[in-house]
């Protein structure tokens, strides 16, 4: 069962490192059209700026899984980074714990929000919304499957500091 879930978990990570690339990519694209199109006789289309908050949105969705398994989505170094290693530790199993449940109790909110969704348009490039709107539901999965990986053993720990704490 466990090598089943580490392979699971670890396609769900390459496609997850995929998508922030990719997101990632098409921001620079579109903010670089963007600052080309203030050159006087280069054409700026209207539509950059919406594909650049979408893109924007994805590569938080893509990214936060990532954040979550390697223990760096929410840490407060203040708090955390004095502690011994072992409590250290408990609170990190809490907050994972703690992100789980976020996490499943806002997944029916996220897929009520992306049914109610179907048969918008996006303005500027007329493309449907839901294409945008299943990140509120990409988000919420990937927190709770990401942190139950943590739990089951599969995640990293995060520094103890990262150099703000003198």
């Amino acid at each position: 069962m466990r090598n089943i879930f580490a392979a699971f978990m670890s396609g769900a990570l390459t496609l997850c490192r995929y998508g922030t690339i990719a997101a990632f990519s098409v921001l620079i694209a579109v903010v670089t059209i963007q600052v080309l199109g203030r050159v006087p006789g280069f054409p700026s289309p209207s539509w950059t700026e919406e594909i650049a908050r979408f893109a924007l949105v994805y590569l938080v969705a893509f990214s936060c899984g990532i954040a979550v398994l390697r223990g760096e989505l929410v840490n407060v170094d203040l708090f955390v980074g004095p502690l011994p290693a072992r409590a250290r530790a408990i609170v990190d199993r809490i907050v994972d714990v703690i992100i789980f449940g976020f996490a499943i109790a806002i997944i029916p909110g996220a897929y009520d929000y992306v049914t109610g969704s179907i048969g918008e348009r996006a303005r500027s490039i007329d493309i449907p919304m839901i294409i945008v709107y299943v990140v509120t539901l990409i988000i919420p999965v990937s927190l709770a499957f990401f942190s139950l990986a943590r739990l089951f053993g599969f995640g990293q720990s995060a520094p103890a500091s990262h150099g703000e704490l003198v």
